[in-house]
């Protein structure tokens, strides 16, 4: 990536990993310009770039980059205050992120039980009925809602090893659907369970997750 971003762009490249190890697999280091993260400017480098490279270094001083913190911690950070607050504005993941930039320690949402470190039962409910996921990657909830009688027990055998049940059992579960297949789905797994489906010619239901309030919705394509 050689794009300058802003800090929300930055957000939505996290954002668009499928989960903590396509982060490490992506990225190395974020980079950013100095002063007030909102109004700073961000690099995310490939996974294999290192400091003294020297296309790396002439980057770097060419757009008054220096290191700001490992991708992974990066998303830990934003992962942290989600957690804790999950309608997190964007002041509210600047805030975050300068002050473990400056003190190496998350930093405490008020009201929020330390030892529990995430919002409460309630706030987490309210954010996922605007459509707004648990975590900082997008998730899907996948069901079978409908299905043609002529597929039932192709259905059934996809679901049995959907849900690592007896076929006798799935065959049971798609004469009486809907059938929950997945709730809060990596991209990837529920990319894999809609496949399986779409080859035998049946449609699941999907809902996806964002992972911040001003993204879109997700999709699996």
């Amino acid at each position: 990536m050689t794009d300058l971003l802003a800090l929300g762009q930055a957000l939505e490249a996290i954002a668009g990993c499928s989960n903590d190890r396509d982060v490490w697999d992506r990225y190395g280091w974020v980079y950013a310009t100095d002063g007030d993260e909102r109004d700073a400017r961000f690099w995310l480098s490939d996974h294999d770039a290192e400091h003294d490279d020297p296309s790396v270094e002439a980057f770097a001083a060419e757009h008054a980059l220096s290191t700001y913190l490992e991708a992974a911690t990066f998303a830990d950070v934003l992962d942290v205050q989600k957690r804790q607050r999950p309608l997190s504005t964007l002041d509210d993941y600047a805030q975050a992120l300068a002050y473990y930039s400056e003190y190496d320690a998350f930093l405490q949402v008020a009201g929020i039980d330390e030892a529990l470190g995430e919002a409460t039962a309630e706030a987490r409910q309210a954010a996922r009925a605007l459509g707004v996921g648990r975590g900082i990657f997008a998730a899907f909830d996948v069901a079978l809602v409908q299905c043609p009688s002529s597929k039932v027990k192709g259905a059934a055998r996809i679901v049995a090893a959907v849900l690592d049940v007896p076929v006798g059992r799935a065959l049971a579960l798609c004469r009486d659907l809907p059938v929950e297949l997945g709730r809060d789905l990596e991209r990837p797994r529920a990319a894999a369970i809609a496949a399986g489906f779409q080859a035998a010619g049946i449609t699941l239901e999907m809902r996806g997750y964002r992972a911040f309030p001003w993204m879109e919705a997700p999709a699996l394509g």
